[in-house]
């Protein structure tokens, strides 16, 4: 008996130990198929993770090459620049004075108040006359950069200063040609107020000038006094412009006018005086103050810019006209006898024949054809 249960608790040993294997084998291929499973997943997001980070390594690589080809081209337009600097420096400056000098000549034979336009234009046809090369150097916006920086500048203040010198002549001569044929005109602080202004406007001695102007001196002679203030300033310039002449007499008229409250010659008043004085040359009318000198009060200078042209002037800043009527250069015998021009007659100022260039004609005509005006 006891050898039997003996047997038989081995035989249920080995049946217990038999399970317990068979559940390890159980649990061991559950736990291989398990691992199998996690080997494939990982190797799926594996090749995603790569896939992924192929993409992003070709975004880069195009990034990097824009980027390379940027700094390229920031390469080569900091090397124009530098170029172009290098340039404009190296420009002598003693070459732009000299032409700039030129240009004014040319300018204000024909442009007594040029825009700014006017002011580049003349420039540039000037360089292409006699420099081409120099202007070549330039593409358009450049040029003009080049232009507005480095010599619009002075050219602008020259000219103004030229203008104002001129001006200041002209009073000069006015002053010196009315003494020398007996009528002194009384001296003016050019900066004194309206009222004082007008005041000596109403003085007689004047009017009488003013009424004068362009009256003969004698009778029988057809010299007036405008005519011997243009005859000086031909004397003293060779060959004065149209436009040059057209502005002297802008500039006796509008500084004897009574009916002009202030003694500033500004841009305002000026230049429409100037075209109809102009496009009477053109015309060879006579001159007389019936058109609107003698009764137009739209001479009142209210823009207030008449004082910085005056101010531009070698001797009319401000200083009183005494030394004007001491002008030796007026005071001769020729003048007070009435026959200081020789004999000019007023079809000389008048007639086209007496002035210069074919290139001077076509400014005239531009300027006749900008403020509507015309020819007879």
């Amino acid at each position: 008996m006891a050898t039997k249960r003996g047997e038989k608790r081995n035989i249920d040993d080995n049946k217990r130990i038999s399970r317990r294997n068979t559940e390890k084998s159980s649990e061991a291929e559950k736990r291989i198929r398990l691992s199998d499973d996690n080997v494939e997943v990982n190797k799926k997001s594996i090749e995603k993770l790569l896939r992924t980070n192929s993409q992003i390594i070709s975004k880069l690589e195009v990034l990097i090459t824009r980027q390379k080809n940027l700094e390229i081209r920031l390469s080569g337009i900091e090397k124009k620049l530098n170029d172009d600097n290098k340039n404009n420096n190296t420009i002598d400056p003693e070459y732009i004075k000299e032409f700039v000098k030129k240009v004014l000549k040319i300018l204000f034979e024909n442009f007594i108040y040029p825009s700014q336009d006017e002011y580049r234009l003349a420039t540039e046809k000037y360089l292409k006359d006699e420099n081409p090369e120099f202007i070549r150097q330039f593409k358009k916006n450049q040029w003009i950069i080049f232009f507005e920086k480095k010599i619009a500048p002075t050219l602008v203040q020259q000219h103004r200063s030229i203008r104002g010198t001129f001006m200041s002549r002209v009073k000069d001569v006015m002053y010196s040609v009315f003494k020398a044929t007996g009528h002194k005109l009384p001296s003016i602080n050019t900066q004194v107020s309206p009222s004082k202004i007008q005041e000596w406007k109403s003085k007689p001695e004047v009017k009488r000038c003013y009424n004068n102007l362009f009256k003969k001196v004698k009778d029988g002679q057809s010299t007036t006094y405008m005519l011997l203030i243009i005859d000086k300033l031909r004397k003293e310039n060779k060959n004065p412009s149209k436009t040059q002449i057209a502005y002297a007499i802008s500039i006796c008229e509008t500084y004897l006018n009574p009916n002009n409250q202030n003694i500033q010659m500004s841009e305002s008043i000026m230049k429409s005086k100037i075209i109809n004085n102009l496009q009477k040359l053109e015309n060879r009318d006579k001159f007389t103050h019936s058109d609107d000198d003698s009764h137009d009060g739209n001479d009142v200078d209210n823009g207030g810019d008449g004082a910085a042209d005056d101010g531009a002037g070698a001797a009319d800043n401000g200083a009183t006209n005494d030394g004007r009527p001491n002008d030796s250069a007026v005071n001769d015998s020729a003048a007070n006898n009435g026959a200081a021009n020789d004999g000019i007659a007023d079809d000389d100022i008048l007639s086209s024949d007496s002035y210069n260039t074919e290139e001077e004609g076509r400014y005239v005509n531009s300027l006749l054809e900008n403020y509507g005006l015309h020819r007879k």
